[in-house]
């Protein structure tokens, strides 16, 4: 969990992953685009890319997203929560703002059961993807923390 919350670094990350979701909408339309046109607003413009405001529906989310983050994985506001109970309470917010954003700029048809399940799935996917490479980073920051005590107790005895 990120013990501390700074500007530059909400910023890094909302671009970042602004970026990496730029990547992937734009694979998706090249890929998906022709097809998809007109039953999502995302495919706009169908295989030729992702439009303006489409971009922007996603900078915003994607900044929603990393201000819930800070809200959940940092003690900025919540001091005494179990990091279970962060984390799933953080991935609820997170559907719960997809969810306004599907129906407030008509992502896909709120009506169409098939849409909604391959948003579930993706959702799903990409949580535990989530998960996994947070689990293996901080498994790697332990280490080398661990590693590093274990150099000065060394050093220390001498």
């Amino acid at each position: 969990m990120d013990k501390r919350f700074t500007v530059f670094g909400f910023f890094s990350q909302v671009f970042m992953i602004y970026g990496i979701t730029t990547l992937l909408l734009n694979i998706f339309c090249v890929l998906f685009g022709s097809t998809a046109a007109g039953y999502s607003s995302i495919f706009s413009l169908a295989g030729t890319g992702v439009g303006v405001a489409t971009s922007l529906q996603f900078l915003l989310a994607v900044t929603i997203v990393i201000v819930l983050r800070a809200v959940f994985m940092t003690d900025m506001l919540i001091k005494n929560m179990p990091l279970a109970a962060r984390i799933t309470l953080m991935f609820a917010s997170v559907f719960a703002v997809i969810v306004a954003f599907v129906f407030v700029f008509g992502w896909f048809p709120w009506d169409d059961p098939l849409a909604w399940v391959m948003f579930i799935v993706c959702f799903a996917v990409s949580c535990a993807a989530s998960v996994t490479v947070s689990s293996i980073a901080e498994r790697q920051e332990n280490r080398r923390l661990e590693d590093a005590l274990k150099r000065v107790k060394e050093e220390s005895a001498r």
